[in-house]
């Protein structure tokens, strides 16, 4: 196995190299697929990759994980045994068929391979928590984590609809102008290196699209996507007036080298890559973590959501929020682990142990941001910067102006100002003045006379105009919510609840293990020094709070049973719904095949028919063509023109015959399709019903459980605090006089 093993890494990556095969990216992205699949099982999963070969796509399907190579143990075990009974029937003569034990011995071992399965199958669902076991193939959904689901929907029913929305801004994206000439821009070396490889002398003989030859129009679209990163000027364009698009870092990513990296360019590109990528990535995982510590009020100013603040979360150094923090913390991680260590669960672990948090508000941020803009900026003249509220319109009068600017055109500000003037008008195009400048002008002086009378800027900003019924509900912080802000809201609610439910347990365990440890420290014999008292009272929380633990197994059993019940009647219902929805479309679509094979063969007999009525036609045009040419000596040109005439008419008639045809069958058929596209969303939206039902009840469920063990956990809880508190503070003070005593009595070894 290992020269086997050896021989594969050296034969893999050498076809990786010759034939450029991404083995190892395959590889990682099966391992991730692995990771995050939706079924424990991945053979029960779905979706298959259309664009492998069929038989392939289970293969596929199996991403090489331990459960393709489990299956083929369990195969090749099979396989062998199989050979040995073979093997042994044959040497003993033993005729297995004539055995009349035969159908006894089957259905014994029949029965012991279902047992010995179904033991199997419950010894892989037991979870071990002190090793970190979770069970066997265990899926990060069925475990019930949250931190890892990326892609989480809103609320249960509504997923598909998130997905085809993203699949569309996705292709509104892809058909785009602008992301296409940025896909060009960003892949252009790819592009060039690889041109060659796309380009066949067959191709090359074509015409283009623009009707010229291939060659020609090729050699043009090489040409701009080289001047492409060149940053050459386009036709018209003046050498002296700048664009608004360039700056020094465009101009320094223009004069970047285009040849391949090599050696150590090569080698910091990778590093800065796989830190950035790596970056990301933890970034991404413990986004949740950091929304989850926001707490209700600003650390800043102490403003709250019901002061109209708007709060937000982010990690901070020694109080004060520090935007490189991340960095930091995945310093430290890696200084403790590993570089290459990559485990998220390891990494979450790390981040909720090390991260610091600050909640700000929306006004702090604001002002932090104003600050740092006045520190950054360099004003030119006395003048004050306009103000951020300072916004003006040519076009509608009812906006905000500006304050009046006086500029000297001989200043290095009017000489900017102009030179941007002239370079804006050149672009627009046209002759200036405009023929309205001078009425734009007096109405904005007219503007400003008006809010210097009325001193204001809210009527002129239109804000007397806002609905009194909207500001009476802003009022009471009231909102009306549409299905996704309402389905996003019951989906937090949910997540808070269990949340909520997770910390309540968790800080139950902790407590009971506080206890059970301080108690143990408190020896019978040491009851001068704790007093008996405190040591009766910790037993006795010891034995309550065993006796509640109990108590609530019993209770999260039941409602497992009951939750699970919910669960398993949801399926079977889902089940049944959706296969009479297959059904029901399978039957649609053979009607509907049904019906155009019907049309096709209808169109088909009058196309015949219409064909012979030709022919006839023809051999009548010709006898009368032939008589005439007897009778008369020749055909006249009005006798042919009405032949060739009646020939295109028919022509015409069997063309005009398909057309409407097949119009009429696509009218029918796509009312007939609406109809049942209508009646088939009836019925999955009854399947969705059915799932926000289970959900809500599962809810309900989960409510009346900790609603049960609330009460006397919540007053067992503050008790075992309160002890806690008084038992630690004595044990390590014990632990303190025994070390000293300790020492004192070595001291006094030594000088004896």
């Amino acid at each position: 196995i290992p020269y086997s093993f050896l021989m594969d890494m050296f034969i893999l990556n050498s076809q990786e190299l010759i034939h450029g095969w991404k083995v190892y990216d395959y590889v990682s992205y099966q391992r991730y697929r692995f990771s995050t699949r939706e079924q424990r099982w991945m053979l029960r999963s779905e979706t298959l990759d259309e664009s492998i070969a069929e038989g392939m796509q289970t293969l596929d399907l199996m991403c090489f994980s331990s459960q393709y190579y489990f299956l083929l143990s369990i195969f090749s075990l099979g396989m062998l045994n199989m050979m040995f009974a073979t093997t042994i029937f044959l040497r003993t003569d033993y005729a297995i068929f004539g055995d009349p034990v035969m159908p006894l011995i089957f259905m014994l071992w029949f029965l012991l391979c279902e047992g010995l399965k179904r033991f199997l199958v419950r010894m892989a669902d037991v979870q071990v928590r002190y090793f970190g076991w979770r069970g066997l193939w265990k899926t990060k959904q069925i475990e019930g984590t949250v931190d890892d689901d990326v892609a989480a929907k809103l609320a249960i029913g509504e997923g598909r609809q998130a997905d085809l929305e993203q699949e569309r801004l996705e292709l509104q994206a892809l058909n785009s102008e602008r992301f296409r000439h940025r896909f060009l821009e960003r892949n252009r070396p790819w592009i060039l290196q690889h041109l060659v490889e796309l380009l066949t002398p067959r191709s090359l003989e074509g015409t283009g699209p623009d009707g010229r030859p291939v060659v020609e129009y090729i050699r043009d679209v090489y040409a701009e996507l080289m001047a492409m990163g060149e940053g050459a000027r386009k036709p018209g364009d003046r050498s002296d007036v700048s664009s608004d698009e360039e700056d020094e870092l465009e101009d320094m990513r223009r004069e970047w080298p285009r040849a391949p990296l090599q050696g150590p360019s090569l080698a910091i590109a990778r590093l800065w890559l796989e830190k950035a990528r790596k970056r990301r990535a933890f970034n991404k995982l413990v986004t949740g973590i950091i929304q989850s510590h926001k707490e209700a009020a600003c650390n800043v100013c102490s403003r709250n959501e019901d002061n109209g603040a708007i709060l937000s979360v982010g990690l901070a150094t020694n109080g004060e929020f520090d935007q490189y923090a991340i960095d930091r913390l995945i310093g430290e991680f890696e200084q403790q682990y590993s570089v290459n260590e990559k485990d998220p669960n390891l990494w979450k672990a790390f981040f909720r142990s090390k991260a610091q948090y600050i909640t700000r508000c929306n006004y702090c941020l604001d002002r932090l941001e104003q600050e740092r803009l006045k520190r950054e900026a360099k004003l030119p003249g006395a003048g004050r910067p306009t103000r951020p509220d300072d916004i003006s319109s040519d076009e509608e009068d009812d906006e905000v102006v500006f304050d009046q600017v006086f500029v000297t055109s001989a200043s290095n500000e009017g000489k900017m100002m102009s030179k941007w003037l002239t370079a804006a008008r050149k672009r627009i195009g046209g002759v200036f003045p405009r023929p309205d400048a001078r009425k734009q002008m007096e109405r904005h002086a007219e503007r400003m006379r008006k809010r210097k009378l009325e001193g204001g800027k809210a009527k002129i900003a239109g804000m007397d105009d806002v609905d009194a019924g909207q500001e009476e509900l802003k009022k009471k912080w009231e909102v009306e919510l549409n299905a996704a802000s309402k389905a996003l809201a019951i989906r937090w609610l949910r997540l808070g609840r269990d949340s909520v439910g997770k910390k309540f347990r968790s800080r139950g365990d902790e407590l009971r293990e506080g206890v059970m440890n301080h108690v143990s420290r408190m020896p019978e014999e040491d009851d001068w020094f704790f007093g008996a008292a405190l040591r009766i009272e910790g037993m006795n929380l010891q034995e309550d709070g065993s006796q509640l633990m109990l108590d609530r197994r019993s209770l999260e059993a039941d409602e497992a049973v009951k939750v699970r019940k919910i669960q398993v009647d949801y399926v079977d219902f889902e089940k049944e719904k959706q296969k009479v929805i297959d059904d029901d479309r399978r039957q649609f679509e053979q009607k509907m095949a049904e019906a155009a094979d019907r049309v096709q063969i209808e169109v088909e007999l009058r196309t015949r028919e219409l064909n012979r009525l030709k022919e006839e036609r023809k051999k009548e045009n010709d006898i009368t063509e032939q008589t005439a040419r007897e009778e008369e000596g020749a055909v006249s040109s009005e006798m042919m023109e009405a032949h060739r005439n009646s020939i295109i008419e028919i022509e015409e008639l069997i063309a005009n015959e398909q057309t409407r045809a097949e119009m009429a069958h696509a009218k029918v058929e796509a009312a007939e399709r609406a109809v049942y596209d209508r009646k088939e969303q009836l019925a999955v939206q009854t399947i969705t019903d059915r799932r926000i039902m289970a959900a809500d009840n599962v809810q309900r469920i989960q409510r009346e459980t900790m609603a049960k063990i609330k009460s006397e956990e919540s007053n067992w809880q503050s008790r075992a605090s309160r002890w806690l508190g008084v038992a630690r503070r004595k044990v390590e003070l014990k632990e303190i006089e025994d070390a000293e005593q300790q020492t004192q009595k070595r001291r006094r070894k030594r000088r004896g």
